[in-house]
């Protein structure tokens, strides 16, 4: 898609699997199975939608995939698909590990940040030699912090050797014309959401504020999620903002409706659309 000078698209890092009661919480799983068909072992299938924001000399990616930093049993239990890895997929469109200049990361979990390092002669680097890495500053204090509750869903290796890179934000900031880091908490207390503003259109990558299409709906909360009110009532907050201004909408999990505008609060419809 182009936008007023902005070129946009959708890179992926392939699709994994999660607890399908644990993505949708208290919601019951006759309902959430309309929405995802789990395996034998409760699992649903998720993708690792990358937005890719390409502006001037700016190329912006927000959140890295899965990465391949695994060992035996992590392949296991993620049951990682892929034809083509993250960068693998972005050279195919054009974009090389050079040109990137902004990596976003809306917060430190293992499917978001796995690419944010990769082995260079059994070592471990930045994956992006040129990018600066954007995450709230609350998010490094998780990483850093972490407690037999959450340290499970980090993966240490994908930090490793980074922080010359890292820039910590504090709250909402505008990173380079028309991209804003919006700080949403919710799932994390860092957690943070994506804007790109552009003439009369506004794009929202939702993060895991919002995952796939199916969890547009408030209630519709995971268990991951560290503090689901907080949850509840950013997305009711952000979803009457984006039927008013038409947003177009961004869920990072989704292998199906990726991109959507949702056109009501009442049943919560979407129309899907393309990038």
């Amino acid at each position: 898609m182009e936008l007023n000078g902005y070129r946009i698209f959708l890179a992926n890092d392939g699709l994994f699997k999660l607890d399908g009661g644990a993505m949708f919480g208290v919601v019951p799983r006759p309902v959430w199975e309309r929405f995802f068909t789990p395996d034998e072992r409760n699992r649903i299938t998720l993708a690792t939608n990358v937005l890719v924001i390409k502006y001037g000399k700016y190329t912006a990616l927000v959140d890295l995939g899965m990465g391949d930093k695994f060992n035996e049993k992590q392949l296991s239990i993620y049951d990682i698909k892929r034809e083509k890895n993250l960068l693998e997929d972005l050279s195919s469109r054009g974009v090389n590990r050079e040109d990137v200049t902004h990596v976003i990361v809306t917060h430190g979990h293992l499917d978001h940040t796995g690419w944010a390092t990769i082995y260079h002669h059994g070592e471990i680097v930045p994956t992006f030699p040129n990018a600066r890495y954007y995450m709230q500053a609350d998010t490094m204090d998780e990483i850093r912090n972490a407690n037999e509750k959450t340290r499970p869903n980090y993966n240490y290796l994908n930090f490793e050797n980074l922080d010359e890179r890292i820039e910590l934000v504090n709250g909402d900031e505008e990173i380079f014309p028309g991209v804003e880091l919006v700080k949403s908490g919710g799932h994390t207390k860092g957690h943070q959401i994506v804007m790109l503003h552009t003439g009369n259109e506004t794009l929202c990558h939702f993060g895991d504020l919002i995952p796939t299409s199916s969890h547009v709906k408030p209630s519709y909360i995971m268990a991951y999620d560290l503090y689901p009110m907080e949850s509840f009532e950013r997305k009711k907050e952000l979803l009457v903002r984006a039927v008013e201004g038409r947003w177009i909408l961004l869920f990072e999990h989704d292998p199906v409706t990726p991109v959507a505008r949702l056109m009501d609060m009442e049943k919560y419809t979407l129309e899907k659309m393309n990038l």
